[in-house]
């Protein structure tokens, strides 16, 4: 099978399931931050915000090296997941604490450091969550975590929404999301013995010392990725009141409701490339040229529409009145956002390779830099703007560049050329052509979902006539519009699901991370 086509096969399965548990986040954050308001909402976002930064290191990056080992050799599935699971029990215990240490160092309110310490049990739950869903993901099958995903998210609103019109506060919607994700973790572990790597004979498992030595370049990734990424709100928190940190965190959670797109492509495309890295180089660098274009064409839109229609988006969501302050955070973070999907598959592309220690370096060079933009950037933001908030949007912005540059200059030459050059210039005229339509449709007036609609029909047809997309995913969805015409039901419909469901031997899936 043509390795993008895998790549879209597995993607388009997950993707249907990110879709919806985007879909079902987005509904708990709005009801969340409606009912709170921008204070307890801004408390509730510093506490997630603190417990990721130190939560993405519990898994010491074993997830990652789980990943790539077990998709090169399925029969190391089961030792490889037995010894990264011990220690991510022994170091999630460690980091509880440690957690708990830091907001009380931190100086954080009585309410924060509550909240802290419900949230330090889902840090612990993702961890393996996150090792379990690796195992699925070497072996191009992650539907079953994606599912566990979605079901858990919608257990999390079936609970929550009651709950809080009871009165309940940031507090239970904590305590819910840790049940949510203690649910999500029992599902993804009930098919885990039916993979195809845990019924070959297993080989020797490694080394404790291997085994924490290949997982330190991606722990080392992940900490300082997350440090330079999340480190702006916890300034925030210092230098600013907690309702600001809401209209922070209300604009963020918009933006991230739509990061499923490069996890998607990057949780299907790391097997691959892993794979094709060490098996063909052709392939590899076809395969990576073309999905990256694939990542360009669908960037474009979704941060034009976001930029162009943020005053209607956060009106919409969250209501102008408490949350306005958001409007113009939402902007920068909209531009962000076409720069953060591209990173995704760049970094992608070097762990596949093995070069992650080239990233490192250049994330570490940014842990001294954006702290200190944003310690500039917010203060003075708060003193001509009123709203300090947008200066750590603009210091993320300017992190997100540095990331960028840094990432093409670590990759191996020639892998994009003056074709990727080509195809990321058209898509942003176009996107012009997108963001001019929509702001024009404001000032007529028009009601702007049917703007977005519009306009993103458009975007569409002119990039089936420009020939933007890869022949591969233009063939790909034709063939499977024909399929679907001839038999009724779509490719991976209920006779391709089951097997899957079922843990059997059956068609590859995808999950994100």
């Amino acid at each position: 099978m043509d390795p993008l086509v895998s790549i879209l096969r597995n993607g388009s399965l997950l993707g249907g399931a990110q879709i919806v548990s985007s879909l079902v986040a987005m509904v708990l954050m709005v009801v969340v931050s409606r009912t709170l308001g921008d204070v307890e909402f801004g408390r509730l976002y510093l506490a997630l915000t603190l417990s990721a930064i130190v939560g993405v290191v519990v898994d010491v990056g074993l997830s990652q090296v789980v990943t790539r080992v077990v998709a090169r050799e399925p029969a190391l599935a089961r030792p490889y997941l037995r010894r990264a699971a011990i220690v991510v029990a022994i170091l999630g215990a460690l980091l509880y604490v440690l957690l708990l240490g830091v907001a009380q160092a931190l100086g954080y309110t009585a309410e924060v450091r509550f909240l802290v310490a419900i949230l330090g049990l889902l840090m612990v739950a993702e961890g393996f969550a996150q090792l379990l869903a690796a195992v699925y993901q070497a072996h191009e099958r992650m539907l079953v975590p994606a599912l566990a995903r979605v079901i858990g998210n919608v257990a999390m609103v079936a609970l929550v929404v009651p709950l809080l019109s009871r009165g309940y506060g940031a507090a239970m919607v904590a305590a819910v999301m840790v049940l949510a994700s203690c649910l999500r973790l029992a599902l993804t572990g009930v098919t885990l013995g039916r993979l195809t790597g845990f019924r070959q004979r297993p080989p020797s498992p490694p080394s404790w010392r291997d085994l924490l030595r290949a997982g330190l370049p991606f722990l080392a990734a992940q900490g300082l990725g997350i440090f330079v990424i999340r480190i702006d709100v916890v300034i925030l928190g210092q230098m600013a009141d907690e309702a600001t940190v809401g209209w922070y965190g209300a604009a963020s959670r918009v933006v991230e409701a739509f990061n499923f797109i490069p996890l998607v492509l990057t949780t299907a495309t790391f097997p691959v490339a892993s794979r094709l890295w060490v098996t063909s180089a052709a392939e590899f660098q076809a395969t990576v040229r073309k999905t990256l274009h694939l990542l360009l064409v669908i960037t474009v839109p979704v941060a034009v529409t976001l930029f162009a229609l943020a005053d209607e988006i956060v009106g919409f969501l969250f209501t102008l009145a408490s949350y306005a302050p958001a409007v113009p955070i939402l902007r920068v973070q909209a531009v962000s956002l076409g720069l953060v999907y591209v990173d995704y598959l760049l970094v992608c592309i070097l762990m596949a390779i093995g070069r992650e220690r080239r990233w490192i370096a250049f994330v570490a060079a940014s842990c001294l830099l954006n702290p200190a933009i944003n310690w500039l950037l917010i203060p003075a933001a708060a003193a001509s703007l009123g709203n300090g908030a947008i200066g750590a949007a603009v210091g993320k912005l300017v992190t997100e560049v540095l990331f960028l540059v840094c990432t093409l200059r670590a990759l191996p030459s020639g892998i994009f050329g003056a074709e990727s050059r080509r195809v990321a210039a058209r898509a942003v005229a176009l996107g012009v052509l997108l963001g001019a339509f929509l702001f024009g449709s404001r000032t007529l007036g028009a009601p702007w979902m049917l703007a977005a609609v519009l306009g993103g029909g458009g975007y569409l047809a002119a990039v089936l006539r420009t020939g933007l997309l890869p022949p591969d995913v233009t063939g790909w969805i034709a063939g499977s519009l024909l399929r679907r015409d001839r038999t009724g039901a779509a490719p991976g419909g209920p006779t391709e699901l089951q097997p899957a469901l079922a843990g059997a031997e059956g068609p590859r899936s995808a999950d994100a991370a």
